[in-house]
């Protein structure tokens, strides 16, 4: 997600955090798509889910291809590239559960909003990076953040629970948090921390996305 690893220290810290996300996501992906399929039934949001753990997986193989598999210059340019777009496919496949499950005019306005915003900033870091420059970052927060508003009360379809809520703001802190350390380039270990961060706010929204299926099946909402 940022530069090559500084040190040979760094390259295997790194490594162990890519394995252990990699190895969660595999196993956990299919048990949230199984589980939502039994718990839930609908069509659309066993959709939605799968879109979500197509992102985390996508977003996580890439990243791990980029810092840890050895290339060639150009190699190491279109991975770099791929791995810089795929987050923001990833921030708009996290919100799609969650705006299947809301539902209404407002909640599909936003996804639109949302998918469009990912796939220009994607195809622009992957075909222009340079261009991007130092507005990637701050998109990628941006875009994080604008997901708020399909399960901010008030959103025209039905409100999620509070503890979904509580959970999408937690991980958006953690991801957020996380930042400030991927731009530490002084810092050994940064990038690291950085992507420990990412795990951890991925397991946070994982985690929502269960219990907002949850919480509607033992309410009827399904």
């Amino acid at each position: 997600m940022t530069q090559a690893i500084a040190s040979r220290e760094e390259r295997v810290a790194d490594a162990v955090v890519h394995s252990i996300g990699v190895v969660l996501a595999l196993l956990g992906v299919p048990v949230l798509i199984t589980l939502t399929a039994a718990i839930d039934g609908s069509g659309p949001v066993i959709a939605g889910v799968a879109v979500y753990g197509a992102g985390l997986l996508a977003m996580l193989a890439t990243s791990a291809l980029y810092h840890l598999v050895p290339a060639s210059p150009l190699g190491r340019e279109v991975l770099r590239r791929c791995d810089h777009a795929v987050i923001y496919l990833k921030i708009a496949a996290t919100q799609t559960p969650f705006a299947i499950l809301v539902g209404g005019n407002d909640a599909w306005w936003m996804m639109a909003v949302l998918w469009t915003t990912a796939l220009l900033g994607a195809t622009g870091k992957a075909l222009f990076p340079r261009r991007m420059g130092r507005l990637a970052v701050p998109l990628y927060l941006v875009l994080g953040w604008m997901g708020m508003a399909l399960i901010w009360p008030g959103t025209d379809g039905s409100a999620i629970s509070t503890a979904t809520f509580v959970l999408t703001l937690v991980g958006g802190g953690v991801y957020s948090l996380g930042v400030a350390f991927y731009l530490m380039d002084r810092l050994r270990f940064n990038i690291a921390i950085w992507h420990g961060f990412v795990l951890v706010a991925s397991f946070v929204f994982y985690s929502a996305v269960l219990v907002e299926i949850s919480v509607r099946a033992a309410s009827g909402m399904v």
